[in-house]
């Protein structure tokens, strides 16, 4: 994939590559020589996602729970 190097050193990474890695605006990348070039490493530490993709990270597999019935405060018992 080639891309051109702005007069400023900027590059653009195509859309369709940072789909694929998850890189959105704010996403840090840890640049690295290589023979002959750079590697460029997404640093997951500080990968920012859409909450779209979070959906089910939390490995909840039951029912879906609307926000009504989380409401914790129907739960609450007098001690």
């Amino acid at each position: 994939m080639l891309v051109t190097v702005s007069e400023k050193g900027q590059l653009v990474i195509p859309a369709r590559l940072r789909r694929l890695l998850g890189i959105t605006p704010g996403t840090r990348l840890n640049i690295l020589p290589d023979a002959g070039g750079f590697r460029a490493l997404v640093d997951d530490d500080r990968k920012t996602r859409r909450a779209a993709d979070c959906v089910g990270i939390a490995g909840y597999t039951g029912p879906a729970v609307s926000a009504q019935d989380m409401d914790v405060a129907k739960f609450a018992t007098k001690t």
